[in-house]
């Protein structure tokens, strides 16, 4: 009816090595090459949160390797790169939203058909800036990490 005590202790042993092992993993105290590895995987699945975290904990040893910052330059670059096509959309956006005075765009923003879209466009750019902001933070995060 019940299984046998060596499965039970197999099956206790190895919960509790998955949990330890996991627990490590966690607070930071495999090596370094784990958790370059895991920051280069998350950017390839497109998680910056995850790569920064993971570089983090890489970062946090005393003495930091080559592959170390390796990955700080590929995950400052994606940052840079996400910041530098927001930006690029932030001035398209601009330019629609101001456009030069007495001119065919001009004129069109002020027909009242126009205002739901233009008031879109003004959210989004709302939103693009608090994703630079955020961005920005997160390669301070990293700065911060990289300098003694």
């Amino acid at each position: 009816m019940f299984p046998s005590l060596s499965l039970l202790t197999g099956m206790v042993t190895g919960l509790a090595a998955k949990l330890g092992i996991a627990y490590l993993q966690r607070q930071g105290h495999m090596p370094q090459s784990v958790y370059v590895n895991r920051a280069l995987k998350a950017l390839e699945k497109d998680d910056l949160d995850e790569a920064v975290r993971n570089y983090r904990l890489a970062a946090s040893r005393k003495r930091i390797a080559g592959q170390t910052e390796i990955a700080y330059e590929i995950i400052s670059q994606a940052i840079m790169l996400r910041i530098g096509k927001l930006q690029q959309r932030l001035a398209e956006i601009d330019a629609v939203l101001n456009p030069p005075l007495l001119s065919l765009r001009y004129l069109r923003n002020l027909l009242p058909r126009r205002r739901a879209y233009l008031e879109s466009l003004r959210r989004e750019q709302e939103g693009f800036e608090g994703a630079i902001k955020v961005l920005e933070g997160m390669r301070a995060q990293l700065d911060t990490d990289r300098d003694p």
